[in-house]
């Protein structure tokens, strides 16, 4: 029995990285031909001392959203809704106070086999966009456009790909972490062959999710390949007078439209402050703490509603700020995405050298964590953190966009 618990213990050791559990649920197998249909857990199936939490996984019915599959996970704090059906992506994290997602035109969750992604030029991917947290990739992401007669689609496959095996850990050992992962393969005969293993963990009664990906070339050689986590906010978050605040080591415009607003790039306009349409992005180059892990946070006007969020940037180095300042009605959000390049197409990224390789076999892991603060106190702290390390460093504002 002690060398059972110590085994469990060693296995522990990073973020979400856990091996072997007792309780281990497989909701989702192609390997094994299994889906468990609708399913729910509770914390009335254990002896544990927590805070009350639930998973249930269903089905959604009507229109486009036809056959999507929903896991919710509910920790007592927040309610996080994870789909397996579109590669994993979270759509929403509900707290009492604080929601990280936003308001999409797009109301439904759209099945992937009613998405074309190479519709309207390679926009398809626009006809499902609605979620907080989307993966983009990963044999490519960006902008569409043409590469050597082929067309690259906006950001990439991997968000419409559903999970081949999606399992639910529940930690024997205190504090209890609860763990969804998944298994998303994107591969072609004589192209893509990666595989990304995803893991969402959390802690019954916390206001802290964490994700701890894992991306492996299953080819025998050498591949390009790009990640971004496009997590996108509104909310009770965005208004006017809504503030980023992060270890930025640089900012640059996109376009000449970002520019004409560069000297504010980390305040928010209120909604329809853009012609239809309108959006600012800016490219930002973060630093890193003693850790390796760059911070932010995005606070709204009265400060006292906020998330932080860090992650390694060894993995991620780059950091996109969209600003989609757009009307209600037609989706006010802002993208905050780190990422292993900038958002532009593939060919672009290449010529600046940002365009990062995988070897044949080789798994490159990545690590976020992202924590609701509903109260001034919670916000003010954490500002305070990113303010001794920005302490006598000044932003390099870089006023000649790229594009």
């Amino acid at each position: 029995m002690k060398l059972s618990i110590l085994l469990l213990v060693i296995l522990m050791t990073a973020s979400c990285q856990i091996k072997q559990l007792t309780a281990e649920h497989t909701l989702i197998s192609s390997s094994k031909n299994i889906n468990v249909g609708d399913w729910q857990i509770s914390s009335s199936d254990y002896a544990f001392n927590t805070a009350a939490w639930s998973i249930r996984k269903y089905s959604l019915h009507g229109g486009l959203q036809e056959g999507v599959e929903i896991i919710e996970i509910d920790n007592g704090e927040m309610l996080i809704k994870v789909i397996p059906t579109r590669g994993m992506n979270v759509m929403s994290v509900e707290s009492k106070d604080v929601t990280l997602g936003w308001d999409s035109p797009v109301q439904e969750i759209v099945n992937p086999r009613n998405v074309n992604l190479n519709y309207n030029g390679g926009l398809g991917w626009l006809d499902s966009f609605n979620e907080w947290m989307v993966r983009c990739g990963i044999e490519y992401s960006g902008h569409p456009g043409d590469y050597n007669g082929r067309l690259m689609t906006l950001h990439g496959r991997i968000a419409h790909i559903p999970a081949s095996e999606v399992k639910v850990f529940i930690d024997p050992l205190p504090p209890h972490q609860i763990t969804v992962s998944g298994l998303i393969q994107e591969k072609w005969f004589k192209g893509a062959n990666f595989e990304i293993e995803t893991s969402l963990c959390t802690v019954p009664g916390s206001k802290t999710l964490k994700f701890h990906d894992k991306i492996t070339n299953k080819a025998s050689h050498e591949k390009e390949f790009q990640i971004l986590y496009h997590a996108n906010f509104a909310k009770e978050l965005l208004e006017k007078g809504s503030e980023l605040h992060g270890t930025i080591k640089s900012v640059q415009p996109f376009n000449d439209f970002a520019l004409k607003t560069i000297d504010k790039y980390h305040v928010y306009d209120a909604p329809g402050s853009v012609e239809p349409g309108g959006e600012k992005v800016y490219q930002i180059i973060p630093f890193a703490d003693k850790e390796g892990k760059a911070h932010f946070i995005l606070e709204n006007a009265q400060k006292n509603k906020a998330v932080a969020f860090s992650y390694d940037i060894d993995t991620l180095p780059y950091f996109t700020q969209w600003k989609n300042e757009d009307s209600l009605e037609n989706g006010y959000v802002t993208g905050l995405e780190p990422g292993n390049s900038f958002p532009a197409n593939r060919s672009h990224e290449r010529k600046q050298g940002r365009i990062p390789k995988i070897k044949g076999g080789e798994t490159i892991e990545y690590h976020l964590e992202y924590t609701i603060l509903s109260t001034q106190n919670a916000i003010q702290k954490a500002k305070e953190k990113i303010s001794k390390l920005n302490a006598g460093k000044e932003v390099k504002v870089d006023k000649n966009p790229e594009h």
